[in-house]
């Protein structure tokens, strides 16, 4: 686990009880005292630069984007889900003066053995598991492939334009007739936007709902990448960086991008 774990730690240590004691369960946390205080100099050093102290929300993105490790930033967006399901926003308070909101517990992602593989499943309608979807398409950092059924969520098509704005090939493949829907985000991500996207032009369904990012991890489930699928449906998608889950999406990916040339 990097150092970037305890960083968050001194950023949270405010947090009650039962958030602390999930965190520290969370896999690998370091315990090397004298890096945890270096972090927290940072953070102190930050702090006097702007006037007061960042956000948890830029803390949380500063972290992800020095993860090495890819089951570390998993372990990271599973942690602010934790805190975002304990009633707090993005600055650390509970909104609205409220007290704690109930939601379903949140696990941090498995691994198997001493590996780094995880398999970490969520679920919809929830506004936690939607921010981890964003924030998954916001860590990518070299390639983003999406195979899926529909996009018309303008905040999922908005991430794929800032990854394709910070220099990450992205690349779209979608169902014929739902890029022609009124309110698809397809064609206008490619023609606006100049990101590559191709259709099935058949008869039949293009019905995957699945992306790789940076040829890692996968992303697959239900969920289609709509606004129904995100406040209404009971969906589900499964992050996983499994290298034969990883290996198969891509090579299907990749045939249906030649096949639908």
């Amino acid at each position: 686990m990097t150092k970037t774990m305890d960083f968050l730690y001194a950023s949270v240590i405010w947090e009650s009880d039962s958030i602390i004691q999930t965190f520290n369960s969370a896999p690998s946390i370091i315990q090397d005292q004298s890096a945890r205080q270096g972090l927290v100099d940072i953070y102190e050093s930050k702090a006097k630069e702007s006037g007061s102290a960042p956000s948890t929300q830029q803390l949380f993105n500063a972290a992800r984007a020095a993860c090495a490790v890819e089951h570390d930033k998993d372990v990271i967006t599973w942690l602010e889900t934790l805190l975002s399901a304990s009633g707090h926003n993005a600055s650390g308070h509970t909104p609205n003066g409220g007290g704690h909101v109930t939601q379903p517990p949140v696990h941090p992602p498995t691994t198997g053995g001493n590996s780094n593989i995880f398999v970490n499943p969520v679920f919809f309608p929830s506004e936690q598991s939607f921010q981890q979807l964003v924030n998954t398409l916001d860590g990518a950092k070299s390639s983003l492939d999406i195979c899926v059924f529909t996009i018309t969520d303008n905040h999922l098509a908005n991430a794929i334009i800032r990854a394709h704005e910070r220099g990450v090939r992205v690349r779209i493949i979608s169902d014929d007739d739902k890029a022609n829907d009124m309110g698809s985000d397809v064609n206008r991500l490619r023609d606006e936007n100049n990101i590559p996207a191709r259709v099935d032009n058949s008869p039949s369904h293009m019905h995957h709902k699945f992306a790789v990012v940076d040829d890692a991890m996968v992303i697959n489930g239900s969920y289609n990448w709509t606004k129904g699928a995100r406040f209404d449906n009971r969906e589900n998608l499964t992050l996983t960086n499994a290298p034969k889950a990883v290996q198969g999406f891509k090579a299907e990916f990749e045939k249906l991008w030649s096949e639908f040339a």
